[in-house]
Order: structure tokens, then C-alpha cells, then sequence
């Protein structure tokens, strides 16, 4: 189980991603609670949010504004909101809930809408396989890698259909599945990961990797290892279909 550390990195790390869904309680709630219509902040994002939406699949998305970005739409009242402006310590980058306290001598970040924040503030980082920005040490551990897999399995089917005959070390598909969509991990520890929950040697692990990376399935740059994307597999379904006609 993970623990917060209120470091704040999700905070400004996924601005410009952070948003509301259509049907989310602070809408249901706004129209009906005197408590929330009094909130200054919830206030402020009901009036502006039409500013920051976006039609994505069919469903309208609510984005959150960062400090920088909602600077333009505050009148005289709400500018006291925000009255670190202009100030040295003032980060534009951060969504607009996102506040600081000093807590035993340590710089602490807290959700000034915690109770009625996005759904996707909520599941992170179980969204995330329990892997947060300010600890990606857990992306080494046999959770994250279950995650992945049950997240992914129809992907790694779709490559071994494609390349499975033609490669001898098979655990290159579960490497593959630790490492999509994640960017880049050590080649260190994933290794030390595979050799110890998986009961195979370096000298297997190495030969795997080398093995995919000759595919393009797995990039292997200054000790770092990537992987091929889910985006990139569905591209290379859509070119065998047109190339077969199917």
C-alpha cells in the first residue's frame, strides 16, 4: 500500500491533464449546497470552466486551469485568491487548488478542494499501478508488474501472434509488459527484478533484451530500456491489414 508524501509533484507534474468529467459530484453537489456556491475557489472554476473544456470521445472534459492560466479570467475579488501572485515563490505551473504549509519543518502540499477534487486526482496513483512521480522506486516490484499486465495483456497477445516464432527468449514479452508506457526504467533494476521474481539468469536476461532490441521492440539507450508503445502496436495492426488486405 502507498503512502502520500505531499510532495505536490502530481500536482504540477500532470497540469494541463488534470480534469473534471461531465458527471462529477462537485456539479451535482454545486448546484444544491450552499457550503460549495460559498467555496470562493470552487466558485471561481463553476464560472470559468467553460473556458477550459473539451469535447473528448463524445464526453465533455472540465480541465483545470494552472495559476498562470486562469491569472486572465480573475476579477478584483478572486485576484486575493491567488495573493502569492507576485511573489518569488509563486509557481504558475501548478493547478489552481494547489496550496503549501509548512508541516514539522517541511514544505507540504494539500488540495484546497481535496473532498470534491477530479475522479483522476482520487485513483492516482492506483491509476498508475501505485507508482507515483515522487517514488518511482515502485515500479520494481512484482505490483506494478501485475498491474501492467492485466492492464496490457491484449497488447503483449498482439505482438506474441506477430513475433513469437521468431524468438527464442520468450520472457521478452513480459519485459515488454514492465516497461510500455512507462518511459524509461534502469537496466539495472529491471534486470534485478526479472532475475529474482522470474528465476532467470543475467546472462537470459541480457540475451532477451538484446533479442528484442533487434526487433524494435525494446530500445536499450545508455542503460536505460524502453519499450514499444501500445500507440505504436496498434500502428503496426494497422499496417498488416492494409499490406493483407484483412
Amino acid at each position: 500500500m502507498w503512502n502520500c508524501d505531499n510532495c505536490g509533484k502530481c500536482c504540477i507534474g500532470f497540469t494541463n491533464q488534470i480534469r473534471f468529467q461531465e458527471n462529477e459530484p462537485i456539479f451535482l453537489s454545486f448546484k444544491t449546497s450552499p457550503n460549495l456556491q460559498q467555496n470562493p475557489l470552487i466558485s471561481l472554476f463553476i464560472r470559468i470552466k467553460d473556458f477550459f473544456k473539451k469535447n473528448i470521445d463524445g464526453k465533455k472534459q472540465y480541465f483545470v486551469p494552472t495559476k498562470s492560466e486562469i491569472s486572465s479570467h480573475l476579477n478584483e475579488n478572486e485576484k486575493s485568491l491567488f495573493n502569492n501572485l507576485n511573489s518569488a515563490d509563486f509557481n504558475g505551473d501548478e493547478c489552481m487548488f494547489l496550496s503549501w504549509r509548512i508541516v514539522n519543518n517541511r514544505r507540504t502540499s494539500f488540495c484546497q478542494i481535496h473532498g470534491f477534487s477530479p475522479r483522476m486526482c482520487k485513483d492516482y496513483p492506483s491509476s498508475k499501478g501505485g507508482v507515483c512521480l515522487n517514488h518511482p522506486e515502485r515500479y520494481y516490484n512484482i505490483e506494478f508488474f501485475n498491474y501492467q499486465k492485466k492492464k496490457i495483456e491484449f497488447a503483449i497477445k498482439v505482438l506474441k501472434e506477430i513475433y513469437s516464432e521468431r524468438v527464442k527468449y520468450k520472457i521478452g514479452f513480459d519485459i515488454i509488459c514492465f516497461l510500455m508506457d512507462f518511459g524509461k526504467f534502469s537496466y539495472n533494476k529491471v534486470r534485478d527484478f526479472f532475475i529474482k521474481n522470474f528465476h532467470i539468469s543475467s546472462s537470459e536476461f541480457m540475451s532477451a533484451v538484446q533479442e528484442f532490441v533487434k526487433l524494435s521492440l525494446i530500445f536499450n539507450i545508455n542503460n536505460e530500456l524502453e519499450s514499444i508503445s501500445i500507440k505504436e502496436i496498434e500502428l503496426i495492426v494497422d499496417d498488416m491489414m492494409d499490406k493483407y488486405s484483412w
